[in-house]
């Protein structure tokens, strides 16, 4: 009995070239998917500060019966006498900035983006 050693050749230069158009299309597919994906959870993690801010809004409305005003995190935190904490996720995407309206009987809160991934510009603006 005679056993021939067999030949491993490789792979050609067309099995090479599916493989690269493979890899190419699922590149062309995943990144815009995953580029979406980010966009929207950084603007849920500015909505979530936002809804922050405005509690702390109510519950200062409660104890003062005026609403508070800032435009960054120290003001914000200060004029809420300590009833807003900011967050570190919230702020790394967008900034915060409350108006008063009526001497302080309504406000204009105002998110807006500070990346491309949060969506350059006013993320949103709520009027009370």
């Amino acid at each position: 009995m005679s056993c021939k050693p067999s030949r491993n050749h490789g792979m050609t230069l067309v099995e090479l070239m599916v493989v690269v158009a493979v890899l190419a299309t699922v590149t062309a597919i995943a990144i815009p998917a995953y580029t979406g994906y980010v966009t929207s959870s950084r603007i849920a993690d500015c909505q979530n500060e936002a809804s922050a801010i405005q509690i702390a809004e109510e519950e200062f409305f409660l104890a003062n019966n005026t609403y508070f005003a800032g435009a960054d995190k120290a003001s914000l935190q200060a004029n809420s006498n300590n009833l807003y904490v900011p967050t570190t996720t919230g702020w790394a995407n967008c900034d915060y900035t409350v108006t008063l309206i009526g001497g302080g009987t309504g406000y204009t809160l105002t998110a807006t983006g500070t990346n491309k991934l949060a969506a350059e510009g006013t993320v949103l603006s709520i009027t009370k």
